[in-house]
């Protein structure tokens, strides 16, 4: 309703993205699995995961807990996760393509349902139920056709452990589900699932120096089941900083080989004053071959803030922007060519003027 409404120097735009959620393409030519989980439950009844999904901050080892925890119907806090030494932790091809979730999220839970299973077959050799019944749920191995049958989940661990020692299991992700042709190529580009976004950007653009302030920010962004909303809200926010940085500022100047900017004094990249008014909405979908439903947070809510801006730019001053940043230099030298080309024929540089394509 508001696009072509606003005042002169005032825009709002829209775009729209899409994301993998890791790449169907391994990048390792062999048959070992992409990810691997090993988990070990030892007298004490705490769950210790191994696991080398790096953490860099995007909340992996948070992750890797939720999913075992969520199996085995324990607390969170119960769950230890280690994912840094290469000579006891499983491998992991890494954090790339936002895969980590679906990938490592994955060989967790695989892992933890092989736990639950001596759990509950456990709970059935001391309640003389059949194990079929039983499930995990609040810190109890339960009899789901009489609820008033159950064992605490301690009392499960010990005898699952009685003369065997540690209950240790081990889950993995291999390989997406065949999908492309088999010509060179075809599989590039592909992921067992897909995240969706729609950003809506309301910005000011001062026509007499192109500045550019971004107002308000709606993100939309479907990640399938959100297992951590804080963190996947947290993570849009930070795509929108980074991917704002790019649209505005971020550049590399050179001086023949030399790097004119190379460091954060000369290489700008938005501050908090910067950033606009963010309002998130996270769009839940249930994905078949995610943990629980889930796809990914990482990469995908990035894109869209892009062609978001530029779109609403054009609303605010008629003018296409085609190269990336959009500093003010550029946008003021596109608003003088729109005036200049207004004068020749004429007419009033207005900023509904029909202008080529938008940015997608």
């Amino acid at each position: 309703d508001k696009r072509g409404k606003l005042p002169y120097g005032e825009g709002i735009g829209i775009a729209c993205g899409f994301y993998i959620s890791g790449s169907a393409l391994r990048i390792n030519w062999n048959k070992l699995p992409q990810s691997t989980a090993h988990l070990k439950i030892d007298m004490d009844g705490g769950v210790t995961v191994h696991c080398l999904a790096a953490e860099i901050g995007q909340g992996s080892d948070t992750m890797l807990a939720q999913c075992v925890a969520e199996v085995l119907g324990i607390p969170i806090d119960w769950v230890r996760v280690f994912a840094r030494d290469t000579d006891t932790d499983a491998i992991d091809l890494g954090s790339y393509s936002s895969r980590v979730t679906f990938m490592a999220g994955t060989a967790a839970r695989k892992a933890a349902e092989v736990i639950r299973e001596k759990l509950c077959a456990a709970a059935a050799r001391l309640t003389g139920k059949d194990a079929k019944g039983f499930d995990t749920r609040m810190g109890q191995v339960v009899y789901l056709p009489d609820p008033e049958v159950s064992v605490s989940y301690f009392d499960a661990v010990l005898e699952a452990m009685a003369g065997k020692g540690a209950l240790i299991a081990k889950g993995c992700y291999h390989d997406a589900p065949k999908m492309g042709g088999t010509h060179k190529g075809a599989a590039a580009g592909l992921s067992p699932s897909y995240t969706f976004q729609a950003y809506v950007t309301q910005t000011k653009v001062d026509p007499d120096t192109g500045f550019v302030r971004p107002v308000k920010v709606w993100a939309a962004h479907d990640c399938g089941k959100a297992l951590n909303p804080l963190a996947v809200e947290m993570q849009i926010e930070g795509c929108l900083h980074m991917g704002l940085g790019q649209a505005m500022m971020e550049d590399f100047g050179y001086n023949r080989e030399n790097v004119a900017n190379p460091n954060l004094l000369d290489y700008k990249i938005p501050s908090s004053i910067e950033m606009p008014e963010v309002e998130v909405h996270i769009v839940e979908s249930n994905d078949p071959e995610g943990p629980f439903g889930a796809k990914e947070a990482g990469e995908g809510p990035l894109l869209p803030i892009l062609p978001s801006l530029a779109n609403a730019i054009t609303d605010a001053v008629g003018v296409r922007m085609y190269e990336m940043p959009m500093t003010p230099d550029r946008v003021l030298r596109e608003i003088e060519k729109n005036a200049r080309k207004a004068a020749a024929s004429k007419k009033p540089a207005r900023k509904d003027v029909p202008s080529r394509e938008p940015v997608r």
